[in-house]
């Protein structure tokens, strides 16, 4: 599949839809990492990944993610443009 057939297939999302989205996989991942199951998994010796990731690392990038949304939508408002991302817009 071509990026152009991609891009049709692809909903389109506005920011605070992505913004939605992006909240949730954290709040999903911080539930999954604080599970004693999965602690469990994670402490075992055999546990690995490529770049030494753990689930905390993931959190931590949707936390920036959502971050750097919010200052691009409070500079612009801040620099009185009109919202760089506004929701009648996709992504």
């Amino acid at each position: 599949m071509s990026d152009q057939d991609t891009q049709k297939t692809q909903p389109s999302l506005t920011t605070t839809e992505i913004m939605t989205i992006i909240l949730g996989c954290e709040q999903i991942l911080r539930f999954v990492q604080a599970s004693p199951n999965y602690k469990q998994i994670e402490a075992s010796e055999r546990f690995s990944t490529s770049n030494d990731l753990k689930m905390g690392d993931a959190v931590q990038t949707l936390v920036e993610v959502h971050e750097a949304i919010l200052n691009i939508e409070f500079y612009s408002q801040v620099e009185g443009q009109t919202n760089v991302f506004n929701d009648s817009l996709s992504a």
